[in-house]
């Protein structure tokens, strides 16, 4: 692209959505999920998936199974992967506390726990973000759905607030 005087402008980057959980988040979560149908291609995450879908294996489109983990890929097809995962309806998905989102509405009134991290979670920066911050730009949240998914939460519930469902 040439500016005014032909000198050549740099078209901004489009913003990555290569940011992944952090091994602690695991660790006290203390529970394996069946799939991860968001994880990285470039690096091995610490979510304790026994399957897990890269971009190329498209997970928004495969089939998921079990008990699935979801830390999705940010950006315009987040409601996407949220109204699938909540169609789906077992696992833990962890996105930005986006409350005022139509998606974040739906996963609220859906899931049977949430828990709201008090401050920023640090990020592991994928391939492309390595000389990047990893602190986030906003709130952490998880949602749980399912008996199994809605108890390991609580092993951070001091870590912020934590809300069950009364059904």
């Amino acid at each position: 692209m040439s500016g005014f005087f032909g000198e050549d402008i740099q078209r901004p980057k489009r913003k990555s959505v290569e940011w992944y959980t952090p091994r602690w988040i695991f660790d006290l979560l203390g529970i394996c999920f069946d799939l991860d149908p968001a994880s990285p291609h470039d690096m091995e995450s610490a979510v304790p998936a026994t399957i897990k879908y890269t971009v190329f294996d498209d997970g928004l489109k495969k089939a998921w199974f079990g008990c699935v983990w979801l830390n999705p890929p940010y950006g315009r097809d987040t409601p996407a992967w949220i109204r699938r995962f909540i169609s789906h309806g077992h696992g833990i998905a962890l996105v930005f506390s986006r409350t005022d989102a139509e998606w974040c509405q739906e996963i609220m009134k859906s899931c049977d726990a949430m828990l709201f991290l008090r401050g920023r979670v640090d990020f592991v920066p994928g391939i492309e973000n390595q000389h990047k911050k990893s602190r986030s730009g906003a709130g952490t949240a998880m949602f749980a759905f399912g008996d199994d998914c809605v108890s390991a939460p609580k092993n951070l519930a001091d870590r912020g607030i934590l809300i069950e469902a009364s059904r």
